[in-house]
């Protein structure tokens, strides 16, 4: 058997309840790290631990706001104290608020995505910065979003373009420490966010995956492979980037 890509390394995913950041979480367990779950949803933070357990995996479910610094600092703080240390950092959690024309829009939900999107990744990244060990890796996640209007939904656009802002602002002092920062913009995934009653999928061999038709919907584990590749070491020399993983959606007018 092949050595696993993240024997005894510790990782943290944030909204790992459902979607990307379970199908993450699932993987980086896979591949032999002791894994944080965490999310605001601390049920299906369970669920994604006892799915990990049952497979062989160690984990540990984390309750975390990520728009409170005391949440980030003490979910770090947890893993550090149960794991001896962290050396990579999924901050994956994030909400799409409502969908509505410009004009329709509220201040109320702006400042709320806002709070959670835009200052739950500043307050992540300087949470897991305190800690991270040198050859770390931290993967935040933006959208196709980040990279384009979205006139359904101006403050998670704003709020996606700030992110990638933030993670490239932050990647030199990560790399004082030793450590990358990189951003991962997904397009359309079934998960519940973008598909209504999205069904979840199991974790398959990568070997397996199959490519969706061209500016189709992703399975979240082909967002997570992606996470997993630059957290890696076959990544050493990629930091401050980012990475589109849309299927074509944006290389073609209109973009879907």
């Amino acid at each position: 058997m092949s050595e696993r890509m993240f024997e005894n390394k510790v990782v943290i995913v944030t909204g790992a309840a459902l979607g990307m950041g379970r199908a993450t979480a699932r993987r980086f367990a896979e591949e032999g790290a002791k894994v944080c779950v965490a999310d605001i949803d601390l049920a299906g933070a369970d669920d994604t631990v006892r799915v990990i357990r049952d497979a062989g995996g160690e984990a540990f479910s984390c309750k975390i706001d990520i728009s409170l610094e005391a949440d980030n600092d003490r979910m770090v703080d947890e893993t550090v104290s149960r794991f001896g240390g962290l050396d990579v950092a999924n901050l994956n959690a994030a909400i799409l608020g409502d969908l509505t024309g410009f004009f329709e829009s509220t201040a109320a939900n702006f400042d709320r995505v806002i709070a959670v999107n835009q200052r739950g990744c500043y307050l992540g990244l300087k949470s897991v910065g305190r800690v991270i060990r040198r050859e770390g890796a931290v993967v935040v996640m933006s959208s196709a979003a980040g990279l384009m209007g979205w006139d359904l939904n101006t403050a998670y656009c704003a709020s996606k373009h700030a992110v990638i802002g933030i993670a490239r602002s932050a990647a030199p002092a990560f790399a004082a420490k030793g450590a990358r920062v990189n951003i991962v913009c997904p397009g359309t995934v079934s998960t519940r966010m973008f598909v209504s009653d999205p069904v979840e999928e199991p974790i398959i061999p990568p070997s397996e995956l199959k490519m969706p038709p061209f500016r189709g919907v992703a399975k979240a584990q082909q967002v997570a492979e992606l996470v997993l590749y630059l957290s890696s070491s076959r990544a050493s020399f990629i930091t401050g980037a980012v990475h589109t993983v849309d299927g074509g959606a944006m290389c073609a007018f209109p973009p879907t």
